[in-house]
């Protein structure tokens, strides 16, 4: 099998050339790369054989053959490239330039990620983050896509075997109704006050409420009565504060929710809304990307979430 000489040519070799040929000697060379004078002598005679011809003419002044002139020009811009290359990827690996796409269910994305975003950039100004609010199914879709890096929301169950999920925290899920509503006034309701209620459903394809479903109708035997399916936490919202129903949702978006509505406790069973890290299984994060799963783990927890 012949051998093919571009594999013997080394970036090394393409150096000394480049270097020789912008400073008219050997000795200048070596020194522009901090090299012996032999070593560069060396490395482009080594080049030479390698290509069969000579490249440089020998004397007082080094002068380029026409193929050596060729190999210049070819190794300047090769070099600039991987030089180019090697910058950005060092300015990635040491969170100086880089960016992470994260696809946020609705919930986590409007009452988690904004302090997380916030905390992020004080961190590491020159990273770049995109958010894109995602359903569950959205959130599944772009990071299997790699249009994300990164899915934080609900428990997605383990359907996809291409994805990886890390949980990150578990929130107590509250009874969210108007402030005249006749359960607005508890502290805590009993899970079996919700059979006859008309419920908002947000976010219906999200693993959780098939979990949070089976809990009640096994440990309560109650069977919430849905009237409205929607994406958006501001709809579930909008539709309580117009009486058109009642939500159950994570007391962690609390902060978001307005002042005429209440979140209420509920009890036998406590229902639970665990928060989890997604991404794909056997595809490595870019460092910025890395980092923002630090923080996450690190911050992301609500801290009523502490609280009994």
């Amino acid at each position: 099998m012949a051998r093919n000489a571009t594999e013997e040519v080394s970036l090394q070799q393409l150096r000394a050339l480049a270097a020789v040929a912008e400073s008219g000697s050997f000795t200048l060379a070596a020194e522009a790369l901090q090299l012996t004078q032999p070593a560069i002598s060396h490395l482009v005679k080594r080049m030479e054989e390698e290509l069969g011809q000579p490249l440089v003419v020998r004397g007082r002044r080094i002068q380029l053959t026409s193929a050596g002139q060729v190999m210049v020009e070819t190794a300047v811009r090769a070099l600039r490239l991987i030089d180019e290359s090697v910058d950005a990827c060092r300015s990635q690996s040491q969170l100086r330039e880089g960016r992470v796409v994260l696809a946020v269910g609705h919930l986590t994305a409007g009452a988690l990620l904004p302090p997380m975003l916030g905390r992020f950039s004080l961190k590491h100004p020159t990273l770049a983050t995109t958010l894109l609010d995602s359903t569950a199914e959205q959130m599944i879709s772009r990071i299997l896509s790699q249009e994300a890096d990164l899915g934080f929301g609900s428990d997605i169950g383990q359907k996809h075997s291409e994805l990886a999920t890390e949980p990150l925290f578990s929130e107590r899920m509250a009874l969210f109704v108007r402030d005249d509503h006749p359960l607005a006034q508890r502290v805590v309701v009993d899970a079996r006050h919700l059979e006859s209620l008309p419920f908002i459903h947000v976010n219906p394809d999200a693993n959780v409420w098939r979990a949070v479903s089976r809990q009640l109708s096994s440990m309560a035997n109650v069977y919430p009565r849905v009237v409205h399916h929607v994406s958006m936490l501001s709809t579930a919202f909008g539709l309580i504060q117009a009486g058109a129903g009642v939500a159950l949702l994570p007391r962690y978006v609390e902060v978001l929710m307005p002042g005429n509505l209440r979140a209420v406790a509920v009890t036998r069973p406590v229902l639970e809304y665990p928060v989890v890290a997604v991404r794909l299984a056997k595809h490595p994060l870019n460092p910025a990307a890395m980092a923002f799963l630090a923080m996450a783990r690190q911050h992301m927890k609500p801290p009523r979430a502490n609280k009994p």
